[in-house]
């Protein structure tokens, strides 16, 4: 699953970075799960979505996101403690962006200004280990 996809230019996804790899993953996320039981999308393409999906997921290995394993044809990506970790990094910063602040940061990356001042502080990498050493109290 996770080496299959069904982009026209998957090559695309290996230059985005941390932020628009997050965004996509979310966007196609949600995509999935309203239309699970839409009578309008076949289910191929949801196969087609979910196999994209496992892709762009597995594609967080180069922002130091470990996986136990190897992605299989059979199997889809295993989402555990470092995904888990990565994606709610970046979900609890966009979404405590105000609206307001949200629409000007979608502009100025769109106009390619400087978006350093919307990056969030730390790293996903910090609320993992935070995570273990909770779970060791």
């Amino acid at each position: 699953w996770g080496v299959y996809n069904t982009f026209d230019n998957p090559e695309m996804f290996e230059t985005l970075d941390e932020f628009d790899l997050w965004i996509k993953i979310d966007n196609l996320s949600k995509f999935i799960f309203c239309n699970m039981d839409c009578a309008n999308v076949s289910s191929q393409d949801l196969i087609d979505a979910q196999s994209n999906l496992d892709y762009l997921v597995y594609s967080t290995r180069r922002f130091g996101v470990e996986f136990s394993k190897a992605p299989s044809a059979t199997e889809h990506v295993e989402r555990k403690e470092a995904y888990l970790a990565w994606y709610m990094f970046w979900s609890n910063h966009f979404k405590s962006m105000t609206p307001q602040v949200r629409i000007q940061f979608f502009e100025d990356k769109a106009n390619g200004k400087d978006i350093s001042k919307y990056m969030p502080s730390g790293s996903w990498k910090n609320s993992l280990e935070n995570s273990g050493k909770e779970k060791l109290r």
